[in-house]
């Protein structure tokens, strides 16, 4: 919202359409912090017996794409200047094919609002061919495109995309920290601490073979063991994303994982309590260096020149670590990670950390004045619409 209020003006107001369940955006609205933002839900899934859950019944089994969620829309787009779709990377194949995101652009394009994809990483596409076609000409359909590497500029260019192209940076490059009020909280903060924060949501990528999230969990272990017994500091283990499903929560994993190390890292291991994104940057920002697999945990560490180590299953790790460092030393696939590779690198950041500071001080804010471009380039775009 600072992005926009600053080029739209203070009177700007948002009302976010969340694909979450009404009872998980409920909870999400309640605890809302900005008055200028009302979460309204977007579901794919119903009562049972509900329209929306024999048509979800439907597509599971015949294959169909019934797309109701979108009239949850109906009653929040009046009026709107513009649709910003947001997720960093929910218009890539990580997550199955995007068909529903791109139901909502056209529901929303149908009926007169503008449609930005909002500080995206996009694609590749390349490894479904039937589909690649389809997902390029939507995109070009598309208002404009704020992508937040240059490798997705780059990606978008081959595939003849780019007269509604943006480049800019990821907006939670400018987000404010913001200490947590919990003094025990602040307290888990110490001097010389590993921030890390490994999700379960990796296990999907990570080549875990059959054993999946449990296989992840092992290799994880041994990872944070390993860090421990190099470098004799302390470890804070910090989640990132809450989710309902234990599976995909940050807190649930990062605590069977801490059960699952023990005493055998040979260090303190503490874990940070569930957090809103401002307190999580605060933490994160006073670790001395800082190992993440979910994107927004590192950009809070980099935006706040901490050393980090980016553990990517993606383009988006990638693209965001070559256009800061210029280089990939930093970042390093899930797949092929091993606990060794990971001890060496925290051991690296540490020895390094004066120098990697600093680089960082340089090349950052050139980063956040890109993320704030984005409003300049949005408010320039809907006056010419």
């Amino acid at each position: 919202m600072e992005i926009l209020s600053d080029a739209l003006g203070d009177g700007v107001s948002a009302r976010a359409g969340i694909m979450a369940s009404p009872i998980t955006v409920a909870e999400q609205e309640a605890g809302e912090l900005d008055p200028r933002v009302t979460n309204f839900a977007v579901s794919h899934v119903g009562a049972r017996l509900s329209r929306k859950w024999w048509l979800a019944q439907v597509n599971k089994r015949l294959g169909t794409r019934f797309q109701d969620h979108v009239r949850d829309l109906s009653g929040n787009y009046q009026g709107a200047g513009a649709a910003l779709q947001l997720g960093g990377d929910n218009y890539s194949l990580d997550y199955g094919r995007p068909w529903g995101y791109m139901a909502i652009d056209r529901y929303l394009k149908k009926r007169g609002v503008p449609v930005f994809l909002w500080g995206a990483s996009v694609g590749p596409f390349d490894s479904d061919p039937s589909f690649a076609p389809a997902i390029h000409a939507h995109l070009k359909t598309l208002d404009g495109i704020f992508v937040r590497e240059t490798e997705t500029q780059n990606y978008l260019e081959r595939h003849g995309i780019s007269e509604n192209v943006h480049r800019v940076a990821d907006p939670a490059f400018v987000m404010k920290p913001s200490p947590p009020n919990d003094p025990e909280v602040r307290a888990l903060v110490t001097d010389e601490m590993i921030g890390i924060n490994i999700s379960p949501l990796v296990a999907r990528f990570a080549d875990s073979g059959e054993g999946g999230i449990d296989a992840w969990r092992g290799r994880a272990a041994e990872m944070v063991i390993a860090a421990g017994l190099k470098t004799g500091r302390p470890i804070l283990l910090i989640p990132h994303v809450g989710a309902p499903k234990p599976d995909e929560d940050d807190f649930h994993f990062l605590e069977s994982l801490r059960q699952t190390i023990g005493n055998r890292a040979g260090v303190p291991i503490g874990i940070l309590p569930p957090l809103g994104a401002a307190a999580l940057k605060w933490v994160i920002g006073r670790c001395a260096v800082f190992a993440g697999a979910r994107t927004h945990s590192t950009i809070a560490a980099l935006s706040s020149h901490v050393p980090t180590l980016s553990m990517s299953y993606s383009i988006k790790a990638v693209g965001i670590n070559e256009d800061i460092f210029g280089h990939q030393e930093f970042c390093r696939s899930v797949k092929t990670l091993t606990k060794d590779e990971f001890a060496d690198i925290i051991g690296r950041l540490i020895d390094e950390g004066p120098a990697i500071r600093a680089d960082l001080e340089r090349r950052i804010p050139e980063i956040q004045t890109l993320a704030r471009s984005a409003g300049r380039i949005l408010a320039e775009t809907l006056a010419a619409h």
